[in-house]
């Protein structure tokens, strides 16, 4: 039997080995703090990377039996499952690994903007990863049509009419670029090309961009100021960050294969020309479908499709730049609840508008039941941030310091008005009157018996109600102090007073 020193011995003996041919400890990869090690959430990007390698070697194998034409794309991918040895277990290697990489690079993204990892220096690190990203959707879009699905081919129709609604020039030059002349084998042929030459070269340059930038800068500082120097010490790259990263490759390549053995992907319906078939996005574009199939858009039409087409380039590229509009200098969590709030709803949102797509499949989404899972966890979400925000990052002013020094307060200097007494009670009755009025108007506007313009209008004369009734509120205050003393109690309530 081994002893336990004799086996340190030979991996002592074979890790130099390894570095006396590869040259291993004299590489420009930088060591890494030992607190990257413990944990995950660091490796999400590695992660990413190693799907991506893992999908592309299993898709080059099957692009040995898949042929690129309509008549045969279908059945090429059915000869890939029942007749070449392996090939089921392959493809599903394929698919779940372009699926893990989609997720990782989302969970990559989302924890990246939560510890605000796009501030200086690392700005172009950030857009160049917001464009892999991008890429890497591309990637899930293109290769969601090669096996010709009648599913994925509506799917795609419905990306392209996307397209078509852009302003042109660009929309005639995109939709050239994507389906040519407008023919199937046409449209067949450039999604393979993009699919596997394009965007995977476009994906290992931008990816040579991002580590070297990594390697210039390192890993992301963590938020914690508690970590202990144990822990900040550097570990070099080999052998124990390169043996660390050969076994997340084994997890990985463990946990796919599992899961391809498990729970085989099936084969769905050839598309046959001229059978109608509901669109089916895979599930990380169902959120942008179920947007976009909402009744109130359908009811806009042309205008409605361009407004979720603007707001989904806008959110984009606010994204994309978020670098140079992020200015706020603080980067713990504590300091910035807004930001923590747009990223929690984002990641709510997302997986709500996928539920709605899921179950509505073949229908519209009401508007009412859009609105409100929009509505909703907005105002949860936001109202927790602001309590949040008062009980931890205390504003150096209380709101009742703030209202005490509004030139409002000359009013219980003196004696008011008998006709200011009127006017006041006016007033109120009137902010009550368009208060109930929006309530009507918003109820009218759920229940389709008015239109999605009267909602807007709605919404936005009860907001107007509201603030003039806080306003009304406060001038009738007078000497009572009443508005005062709630305020003050609201604020030791959540902690601050």
């Amino acid at each position: 039997m081994v002893k336990l020193s004799e086996r340190k011995n030979i991996i002592s003996r074979f890790t130099e080995w390894l570095d006396e041919n590869f040259g291993f400890t004299k590489t420009i990869l930088r060591p890494a703090p030992e607190y990257s090690l413990r944990n995950p959430s660091y490796w999400l990007g590695a992660i990413a990377v190693i799907a991506f390698f893992t999908a592309g070697i299993a898709g080059i194998i099957l692009l040995q039996y898949y042929e690129p034409h309509p008549d045969t794309a279908w059945e090429s991918v059915s000869r890939i499952i029942t007749e070449v040895p392996y090939g089921n277990l392959i493809r599903n290697i394929h698919i779940y690994s372009a699926f893990s990489m989609i997720f990782v690079t989302f969970l990559h993204f989302m924890r990246n903007y939560f510890v605000v990892a796009y501030k200086r220096p690392r700005e172009l690190m950030w857009i160049v990863g917001m464009l892999m990203g991008l890429a890497t959707l591309m990637m899930g879009f293109t290769g969601y049509l090669l096996p010709w699905y009648a599913l994925s081919y509506a799917a795609v129709g419905f990306g392209i009419t996307i397209v078509k609604h852009l302003p042109q020039p660009l929309s005639g030059f995109l939709e050239y670029i994507i389906s040519g002349y407008g023919t199937d084998v046409e449209l067949l042929r450039r999604f393979y090309t993009f699919h596997t030459v394009l965007l995977p070269a476009v994906i290992i340059i931008l990816l040579a961009i991002k580590l070297h930038i990594f390697e210039v800068h390192g890993i992301t500082e963590p938020l914690s100021k508690d970590i202990p120097e144990e822990e900040k010490k550097l570990i070099p790259w080999f052998p124990n960050i390169f043996f660390y990263f050969v076994i997340l490759v084994c997890v990985y390549l463990a946990s796919i294969l599992t899961a391809s053995i498990i729970y085989p992907f099936g084969i769905h319906e050839k598309y046959i020309p001229g059978v109608v078939t509901i669109p089916m996005p895979e599930w990380y574009f169902m959120w942008t479908y179920a947007i976009a199939k909402t009744e109130f858009i359908e009811v806009l039409g042309e205008t409605g499709f361009k407004i979720f087409i603007a707001t989904l380039v806008i959110i984009t590229l606010i994204f994309v730049f978020l670098p140079f509009i992020d200015k706020w200098k603080d980067k713990h969590p504590s300091q910035r609840p807004f930001f923590i709030a747009i990223g929690v709803w984002i990641v709510v949102q997302i997986f709500l508008m996928t539920y709605l797509a899921w179950v509505t499949a073949g229908s519209y989404i009401p508007s009412d039941v859009a609105i409100l899972s929009i509505v909703i966890p907005t105002i949860i979400i936001f109202l927790a941030a602001y309590i949040y925000q008062l009980k931890l990052v205390k504003p150096p002013e209380l709101v009742w310091e703030k209202f005490s020094k509004l030139k409002i307060t000359k009013l219980e200097k003196r004696s008011p008005h008998p006709k200011e007494y009127i006017w006041t009670s006016l007033k109120f009755l009137l902010t009550m009157m368009c208060a109930g009025l929006s309530f009507r108007i918003i109820y009218g506007s759920l229940t389709k018996s008015l239109g999605f313009g009267w909602l807007i209008f709605g919404l936005a004369l009860l907001t107007f109600s509201t603030i003039e009734s806080f306003k009304v509120i406060y001038v009738a205050d007078l000497k009572t102090g009443n508005v005062g003393r709630r305020l003050r109690s609201f604020e030791r309530w959540v902690g601050v007073g």
